[in-house]
């Protein structure tokens, strides 16, 4: 009886202190023991270092609300300077605002020129200043009509989002949303013009910092007609910074924000100036505090309860944990990707995988109780078990393992690994391993036949001068051409290296598609073969492109087309391009009615030097593919032998905005 006493008196111990503890973490977001360490008064040090002089900090006095000139009372306000404000009462010194740009603050604040600044937490400042406890966290997010569907930032697509050129959101938005979601990226020169697009139905949504949409919300009293979806592009804290070496300021500052959490100073100053629009903050109402302490004394007196009635409940527990074990371990065999087969000594199934009977394209009930010999897709398996290299089976290659399940166990194992992407894998990295070879190869020889080329140009430059005759000028200029149609070459050979460093630039879309598909408009009209070009939502834009990757393919993917036709007898024959652009990518379907590409050699057609054609090296497609993943981009085939081929091409672009205020 007084052990069990004292197992409650303990256990009640221990609930209050985690109650306590719980409590400290949700009101103040930092741990117990910063709790505790910041509790105590300013030490002697802490006081002397206060007496020394005012403190500095530095603002950035552009950034409404967070800090801005008042315009009716030229004073500097905001959420920043109304923090700074209360901490110097909270510390009973003085603060004083040192005003500099955005990009100037961390620099004054590195050279001293300031004792501390409100800075994001992110990598770089974390590696050169030290930062105090969270004052807030921005977070950039979705702001959509009241009316909108959308809930959450998952449930966002095909839409188009304005969003602040050069800020956190634009950096994070084309991260976030993928290509799938179809979300189109307007990009604006202030919060006041995404509002401008929003309001006049451009635009579906804005996304940005919270803090600042909210203001702008309250300011112009429209805070009922938009919500958030629930959800954040990017978060990153924000905190007052000072040197690393300045750790006794760190720990005053920090002391004083402890003091403005527990005076509520947090609440006073959002409800000032987000009004009912109060974004997400680093604080906890008292409602939710005890919401939590409530909820934590259910859960601890409900684990009591259940420890309690466990000692009489043990037989039933240990039967459902063994269930729960067995079908853990069921649920951990069909997540391999390897198939899995288990049976007796006598050839009878007992256990399988979901791999194994996807391979097999069969059902769970033809393979259990069954025996493996009847099984006639397990036999080509079978046939090739413990072979050390994988082998080839309907288009895919398979590695097979069998042995007993442990060693003296009656069961028996099979283990059946698809292998085909480690085997595509293995052998693109062993083509890459030649054209590396082939690169620096190319590089020396580019080196080796351009110096003996100038000996032959500044010789049939002297030999020229000491020539008269008609034929011999003549054969002199044919050997000129020749030197200078080599070095072009070499030219071409080396410039295929350097297409992806090339700067994306502004280009007007059609011009840039017609002048590369003129180059084989002649040999097209002479094989009558009809050109089709549609430009889609992408007709008459200008779009920051690498021009010279998209000409690339276009050429290449031309002539290959114009071989393909070699290889058919068609009456109607046509090329066709069809482009669109979406979330920040253009597409484009490249397509013709040509002899297609046989499905054994598809798979294999970006590989380098794989070719069909006779003259052929087997580096065009994979140059290209290369180029193109370069850049972010993406190219892939479809195929139908006799029918035709479909390429199809993406690759990032940025459009040209046009400033619609004119």
């Amino acid at each position: 009886m007084k052990r069990r006493l004292a197992i409650y008196v303990i256990i009640f111990i221990v609930i209050i202190a985690g109650i306590k503890c719980l409590d400290v973490v949700m009101r103040y977001d930092i741990g117990i023991l910063d709790y505790i360490r910041f509790s105590a008064p300013l030490s002697d040090e802490e006081r002397a270092y206060l007496k020394n002089g005012d403190l500095k900090y530095g603002v950035d006095m552009s950034n409404a609300p967070f800090a801005f000139i008042d315009p009716e009372t030229g004073q500097g306000t905001g959420i920043i300077v109304d923090y700074f404000n209360q901490l110097a009462v909270a510390l009973e010194t003085n603060m004083q605002p040192m005003v500099f740009d955005q990009y100037h603050v961390a620099i004054k604040l590195k050279t001293e020129d300031v004792d501390m600044a409100v800075l994001n937490r992110n990598a770089i400042n974390d590696s050169v200043f030290s930062f105090s406890q969270t004052l807030y966290t921005e977070r950039s997010k979705v702001l959509v009509n009241g009316e909108a569907p959308y809930e959450s930032i998952s449930d966002i697509r095909d839409i188009s989002i304005a969003v602040i050129s050069g800020s956190a959101a634009h950096h994070a938005v084309n991260k976030f949303f993928n290509p799938a979601s179809n979300v189109d990226v307007v990009l604006t020169d202030s919060l006041e013009e995404s509002f401008t697009l929003l309001g006049l139905g451009q635009v579906d949504a804005i996304i940005g910092d919270e803090a600042k949409i909210s203001y702008h919300l309250n300011q112009a009293l429209r805070s009922n007609r938009f919500k958030f979806v629930e959800g954040s592009v990017s978060e990153e804290d924000v905190g007052i910074a000072v040197n690393r070496d300045d750790q006794v300021l760190l720990n005053i500052i920090n002391k004083g924000i402890l003091v403005m959490k527990e005076n509520d100073q947090y609440s006073h100053i959002n409800s000032k100036w987000f009004g009912s629009f109060i974004p997400e903050v680093n604080e906890s109402t008292a409602t939710g505090t005890t919401a939590n302490i409530i909820s934590l004394i259910v859960v601890l007196f409900g684990a009591f309860f259940i420890w309690n009635t466990t000692v009489a409940n043990n037989v039933h527990v240990r039967t459902k944990e063994l269930e729960e074990s067995r079908q853990n371990l069921r649920d951990i065999i069909d997540s391999i990707n390897m198939g899995v087969l288990v049976s007796d000594p006598t050839g009878k199934i007992n256990a399988v995988n979901k791999a194994l009977i996807d391979m097999l394209g069969c059902d769970y009930g033809d393979l259990i109780d069954k025996n493996r010999a009847d099984i006639s897709g397990l036999a080509p398996f079978e046939n090739r078990a413990n072979e050390k290299e994988a082998f080839f089976y309907n288009g895919r290659y398979y590695l097979v393992y069998a042995r007993e399940l442990r060693e003296g166990s009656t069961s028996n194992i099979l283990i059946i690994d698809d292998y085909t992407d480690r085997h595509r894998y293995e052998s693109l990295n062993r083509q890459e391993a030649k054209m590396i070879a082939v690169g620096e190869l190319t590089a020396g020889l580019a080196h080796e036949i351009r110096n003996p080329l100038g000996l032959i140009k500044n010789y049939l430059f002297l030999l020229k001068k000491k020539i008269a005759g008609e034929k011999e000028n003549h054969a002199v200029e044919v050997m000129d051409d020749s030197v200078n149609r080599i070095n072009r070459l070499i030219e071409n050979m080396l410039g295929f290296s350097r297409l992806s460093m090339v700067e994306a630039t502004f280009v007007d879309l059609s011009d840039s598609v017609t002048s590369a598909m003129d180059l084989e408009k002649d040999t097209m009209d002479k094989r009558n073969i009809g050109l089709e070009l549609d430009f889609g939502n992408a007709a008459g834009k200008k779009l920051k492109i690498n021009d010279d990757v998209l000409k690339l393919c276009l050429i290449n993917l031309t002539k290959n087309s114009l071989d393909a036709f070699d290889e058919c007898d068609k009456e109607s024959k046509h090329i066709g391009l069809k482009f669109s652009k979406a979330s920040g990518r253009l597409k484009m379907d490249f397509e013709d009615n040509a002899s297609g590409i046989p499905r054994d050699k598809l798979d294999q057609i970006f590989d380098p030097f794989f070719t069909t054609k006779d003259n052929g090296t087997g580096l065009g497609l994979y140059i290209l593919q290369s180029e193109v993943m370069k850049i972010g981009g993406n190219l892939t085939v479809e195929s139908v032998p006799g029918e035709g081929t479909v390429f199809h091409l993406e690759l990032p672009i940025e459009e040209e905005m046009k400033d619609e205020r004119k």
